[in-house]
């Protein structure tokens, strides 16, 4: 293998390396705002049922009714569906790109094929919402895990697992692994 096919092999690796991550980012973005909005949904459905239908005394109505208007407003005001549908949309988008590099083939791709490849991606980069650090590290575990390489793995703290889908923590750099 030439030189030239080095890097050309390792540019086409490096993009779909961003591709795969892409996608399992905003997969569990995607998996993450859906759970909540069906959840808070199904939350506000019960206490608007349970208040309309006067179960229990007037203290069970007004805090089935406080459940509805606080659950109904964080819907609301995160647009939890639109978020998940975004990020669906956007995994769609990167999944797209991997189908067109695995046609192409190991073996029969140019670098102007890898050009495109990667200016796809960063086109669609441009239209992405910032992106949660521990997520990003939680993702990049996940494929280092499944690419067999462990040595890459970064431990993530419980408290930042939690965490992870609700805001950023990128000022927390990740801790190497403990060996």
């Amino acid at each position: 293998m030439s030189e030239n096919d080095d890097y050309l092999w390792n540019r086409r690796e490096q993009v779909l390396y961003r591709v795969q991550l892409s996608v399992l980012y905003h997969r569990k973005r995607e998996r993450f705002l859906a759970f909540w909005d069906r959840t808070i949904t199904a939350v506000a459905i019960l206490g608007g049922s349970s208040a309309l239908a006067s179960l229990g005394g007037d203290l069970y109505v007004k805090l089935a009714a406080g459940a509805v208007a606080v659950t109904s407003t964080i819907g609301l005001v995160f647009g939890l569906a639109d978020r998940a549908r975004r990020h669906g949309e956007l995994a769609r988008q990167f999944l797209e790109i991997e189908g067109t590099m695995i046609r192409q083939g190991e073996r029969d791709f140019t670098e102007q094929d890898v050009n495109g490849w990667d200016a796809r991606v960063r086109e669609i980069e441009t239209s992405e919402p910032p992106t949660l650090g521990a997520l990003v590290v939680a993702c990049q575990n996940e494929l280092a895990q499944t690419l067999g390489e462990t040595d890459s793995i970064h431990r993530l703290g419980w408290w930042r697992r939690l965490t992870m889908h609700l805001f950023d923590a990128r000022s927390f750099p990740p801790q190497p692994r403990a060996s």
